[in-house]
Protein backbone atom coordinates (compact mmCIF):
# COMPACT_ATOMS: atom_id res chain seq x y z
CA UNK A 1 0.00 0.00 0.00
CA UNK A 2 1.32 3.10 -1.08
CA UNK A 3 0.43 6.24 1.01
CA UNK A 4 0.68 10.56 0.39
CA UNK A 5 0.03 12.25 3.91
CA UNK A 6 -0.65 16.20 3.58
CA UNK A 7 -0.70 18.36 6.09
CA UNK A 8 1.02 21.49 7.49
CA UNK A 9 1.85 20.05 10.97
CA UNK A 10 5.31 18.37 11.05
CA UNK A 11 4.07 16.57 14.36
CA UNK A 12 1.03 15.17 12.19
CA UNK A 13 2.78 13.91 9.49
CA UNK A 14 5.69 12.51 11.59
CA UNK A 15 2.70 10.41 13.94
CA UNK A 16 0.82 9.64 11.12
CA UNK A 17 4.04 8.01 9.34
CA UNK A 18 4.30 5.74 12.60
CA UNK A 19 1.21 4.87 12.76
CA UNK A 20 1.70 3.59 8.96
CA UNK A 21 5.25 2.34 9.08
CA UNK A 22 4.27 -1.50 9.51
CA UNK A 23 1.51 -1.73 7.05
CA UNK A 24 2.26 0.94 4.26
CA UNK A 25 4.69 -0.25 1.58
CA UNK A 26 5.86 3.35 1.07
CA UNK A 27 4.67 6.51 2.60
CA UNK A 28 5.44 9.92 1.39
CA UNK A 29 4.78 13.04 3.30
CA UNK A 30 4.88 16.88 2.26
CA UNK A 31 3.42 20.24 4.30
CA UNK A 32 1.93 22.15 1.08
CA UNK A 33 -0.67 21.40 -1.27
CA UNK A 34 0.89 22.32 -4.32
CA UNK A 35 3.55 20.12 -3.79
CA UNK A 36 0.63 17.12 -3.15
CA UNK A 37 -0.76 17.82 -6.58
CA UNK A 38 2.50 17.26 -8.28
CA UNK A 39 3.42 14.05 -6.31
CA UNK A 40 -0.08 12.35 -7.54
CA UNK A 41 0.39 13.23 -10.70
CA UNK A 42 3.91 11.41 -10.58
CA UNK A 43 2.93 8.52 -8.81
CA UNK A 44 0.32 6.32 -8.18
CA UNK A 45 -0.90 6.32 -4.08
CA UNK A 46 -3.68 3.69 -2.65
CA UNK A 47 -4.18 6.66 -0.17
CA UNK A 48 -4.07 10.09 0.47
CA UNK A 49 -4.63 11.48 3.56
CA UNK A 50 -5.81 15.35 3.68
CA UNK A 51 -5.48 17.94 5.81
CA UNK A 52 -8.37 20.23 5.57
CA UNK A 53 -7.33 23.19 6.84
CA UNK A 54 -4.08 24.62 5.61
CA UNK A 55 -2.51 27.97 5.78
CA UNK A 56 -1.47 28.59 1.84
CA UNK A 57 -3.65 25.85 -0.08
CA UNK A 58 -6.40 23.96 1.95
CA UNK A 59 -7.72 20.68 1.53
CA UNK A 60 -10.77 21.89 -0.79
CA UNK A 61 -7.46 23.88 -2.99
CA UNK A 62 -5.93 20.61 -3.21
CA UNK A 63 -8.78 18.57 -4.15
CA UNK A 64 -10.21 21.35 -6.68
CA UNK A 65 -6.69 20.46 -8.61
CA UNK A 66 -5.56 17.40 -8.15
CA UNK A 67 -6.24 14.73 -11.05
CA UNK A 68 -6.68 11.72 -9.12
CA UNK A 69 -6.43 8.52 -10.48
CA UNK A 70 -9.31 6.02 -9.94
CA UNK A 71 -7.69 3.71 -7.55
CA UNK A 72 -6.62 6.90 -5.37
CA UNK A 73 -8.50 7.56 -2.25
CA UNK A 74 -8.55 10.34 -0.26
CA UNK A 75 -9.63 10.44 3.19
CA UNK A 76 -10.11 14.04 4.72
CA UNK A 77 -8.12 14.42 8.35
CA UNK A 78 -9.31 17.32 10.18
CA UNK A 79 -9.87 19.04 13.56
CA UNK A 80 -11.95 21.26 12.33
CA UNK A 81 -15.56 20.43 12.51
CA UNK A 82 -17.44 22.10 9.95
CA UNK A 83 -20.53 19.76 8.13
CA UNK A 84 -20.15 22.40 4.96
CA UNK A 85 -16.29 21.36 4.32
CA UNK A 86 -16.60 17.94 5.17
CA UNK A 87 -19.81 17.68 2.80
CA UNK A 88 -17.59 19.78 0.04
CA UNK A 89 -14.56 17.41 0.54
CA UNK A 90 -16.91 14.58 -0.20
CA UNK A 91 -18.61 16.14 -3.07
CA UNK A 92 -15.17 16.73 -4.68
CA UNK A 93 -14.06 13.08 -3.78
CA UNK A 94 -13.17 12.18 -0.37
CA UNK A 95 -14.34 9.47 1.37
CA UNK A 96 -14.10 9.52 4.58
CA UNK A 97 -12.68 11.55 7.01
CA UNK A 98 -10.73 11.08 10.24
CA UNK A 99 -11.10 14.13 13.39
CA UNK A 100 -7.73 14.90 14.88
CA UNK A 101 -6.96 13.56 17.32
CA UNK A 102 -7.25 9.97 16.03
CA UNK A 103 -5.20 6.83 17.20
CA UNK A 104 -3.51 4.23 15.06
CA UNK A 105 -6.51 1.66 15.51
CA UNK A 106 -8.89 4.48 14.18
CA UNK A 107 -6.82 4.85 11.19
CA UNK A 108 -6.30 1.39 9.98
CA UNK A 109 -9.81 0.65 10.47
CA UNK A 110 -10.42 3.18 7.88
CA UNK A 111 -7.85 2.33 5.61
CA UNK A 112 -8.80 -1.18 5.77
CA UNK A 113 -12.56 -0.14 5.01
CA UNK A 114 -11.43 1.73 2.12
CA UNK A 115 -9.07 -0.74 0.78
CA UNK A 116 -10.01 -2.50 -2.81
CA UNK A 117 -10.88 -6.04 -1.89
CA UNK A 118 -10.77 -8.76 -4.49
Amino acid sequence: MKILILDDEQSILDSVRNMLEDIADAIEVTNDAKDAVSMIADGEYDFVLVDYKMPVNDGIWFMKNVDLPRRTKVLLMTAYVDRDAINEMFDLGAVGYLIKPFDSKELRRHLEFHSVRP
